[in-house]
């Protein structure tokens, strides 16, 4: 399939722009160095993204759609209930590997936009509800020994995610997350 030239355009922005915001941040990252980097001139950036913050969003609407869709992946390779929720913690810990313990993207960007754009927020936190919403279903298929609730494990298994890629992130090393996955095998 041939990309038509405006998403080849829109695809190097955004490209450009996930590259800088996850290694500089959000508010270092200027939109003459996203225009600089990717390539393009100013008016091709303006029409495809209003501003900054339109980058942002359509930076993490991507960002959530494609991560969730490697994770359903690798989830769904396994057949085994109970092992598709340790699933969760490799797969995170693979990413956390990959990009050089970085942290979450999601959470780098509340911190920097989320507290002060609707916008951004929403986004974020639809991403981080759909990763709930996808634990959840995995808890109640997963035949667990009900030590706690689907409910409790499933808000138990959202957060070790969540502190692990920020234990990772600040320690430099997956032993948090290896360390999660452990303590929520015992409880499955």
């Amino acid at each position: 399939m041939i990309k038509q030239r405006g998403q080849v355009v829109i695809d190097k922005i955004l490209d450009t722009a996930e590259r800088l915001f996850f290694t500089q941040g959000y508010h270092i990252t200027g939109i003459n160095q996203v225009i600089e980097e990717a390539d393009i001139a100013k008016a091709s950036l303006y029409k495809h993204f209003g501003s900054k913050t339109d980058l942002l969003v359509a930076y993490l609407q991507r960002l959530h759609e494609c991560w969730f869709n490697k994770l359903e992946a690798d989830v769904n390779k396994e057949v085994d209930p109970k092992a598709k929720l340790l699933i969760l913690f490799d797969h995170h810990l693979e990413r956390q590997v990959r990009n050089g313990y970085g942290g979450c993207r999601f959470i780098k960007a509340n911190d920097e936009a989320g507290m002060s754009d609707e916008r951004v927020l929403a986004e974020i936190q639809k991403a981080k509800q759909h990763l709930k919403d996808f634990i959840a279903r995995l808890v109640v298929n997963s035949g667990h020994q009900k030590l706690l609730t689907d409910k409790e494990l499933t808000g138990l298994i959202f957060m070790m995610l969540d502190g692990g890629i920020i234990a990772a992130s600040i320690f430099k090393q997956a032993d948090d997350l290896q360390s999660a996955k452990a303590i929520i095998q015992k409880l499955l």
